[in-house]
């Protein structure tokens, strides 16, 4: 009678837990579409390239805060992020004469879409120094089709600088078919 009891119990036990985890809403498949996809800035030309550090520490949803944050920026980098910006620029400047499917934009203004780099640290080893942070492809909004400013790329991970344009001009290059 005490097993069959002990039995019951824990297979009440795994019905309610079973039932509990079918509750919990899932992420919508659909999320990963909206920051993987370079789909939207296949025919735009002009490009702004951002560098700075973000003071958005939040691992949930920060695309806003962080657009924000590039809509209010001074396109000029400043300090330590003049480095940064010139080992990006370097890379996207041998796809602009490579292949002239995209311009640099001076000013925000100018810009169909920005393409910012959020540094996170400065990574030290064997004597050279290494910037990491996260890569996006923000584009901005339009008030024609009442869109608002998104991320539509974001890299997988935080990478090194020179990793993260390179994988953005590779997505690139295979969306525009300029293989």
């Amino acid at each position: 009678m005490i097993r069959f009891t002990r039995g019951v119990v824990l297979l009440i036990t795994n019905f309610i837990l079973l039932q509990s985890v079918a509750g919990i809403p899932q992420a919508p498949a659909s999320l990963n579409e909206s920051t993987d996809s370079l789909i939207e800035v296949r025919d735009k030309r002009r490009a702004l390239l951002l560098v700075f550090r973000s003071s958005v520490l939040d691992a949930g949803n920060n695309e806003r805060a962080i657009i924000d944050q590039v809509l209010k920026a001074d396109p000029q980098p400043k300090g330590r992020y003049q480095w940064v910006y010139g080992q990006l620029a370097k890379k996207l400047n041998a796809y602009i004469r490579k292949y002239q499917s995209l311009t640099a934009a001076q000013n925000l203004s100018d810009a169909d879409y920005v393409i910012y780099f959020n540094l996170i640290e400065f990574r030290r080893i064997l004597n050279t120094t290494y910037p990491y942070g996260e890569l996006f492809v923000i584009v901005k909004g339009s008030p024609e089709t009442k869109r608002p400013p998104r991320v539509v790329w974001k890299a997988k991970k935080i990478l090194w600088a020179g990793d993260a344009i390179t994988s953005l001009i590779k997505e690139l290059k295979t969306l525009r078919g300029e293989t």
